[in-house]
């Protein structure tokens, strides 16, 4: 008999998230993926929600997953998000949870690349 191990994932918390060096490095691996910003909601809705693994906040319980819709909004913020002025990012956003869910994007799908976004 073999034994399935499943991936538990936790999402970055508030202090992470608003680390300025963390949200450059995010930045950075967004604008090096090469998503359109009409196809982040669709992408980050396939990436989480079809997820085989459990996904917890940094305190360990479970995390409610939000409807990507209604968090992500408008795409035209993400490419204001992801505008570049002199090799920096001109724009920042305040709802954390949208980036809550772009790490958490790179955490299921690219973890080689997000643990580099604390360093």
């Amino acid at each position: 008999m073999q034994l399935q191990v499943r991936r538990v994932i936790k999402v970055a918390s508030d202090a992470q998230l608003l680390n300025p060096h963390y949200r450059r490095r995010l930045w950075i691996a967004l604008r090096n993926e090469g998503i359109s910003r009409r196809t982040w909601p669709d992408v980050l809705a396939a990436t989480i929600y079809d997820f085989d693994g459990e996904i917890l906040n940094p305190n360990g319980t479970p995390w409610d997953v939000p409807y990507i819709d209604d968090v992500m909004g408008d795409p035209r913020w993400i490419s204001a998000l992801l505008e570049e002025c002199n090799g920096e990012p001109c724009r920042d956003t305040r709802m954390i949870e949208r980036l809550r869910l772009l790490d958490l994007y790179f955490r299921i799908k690219r973890p080689h690349i997000q643990r580099h976004f604390g360093r």
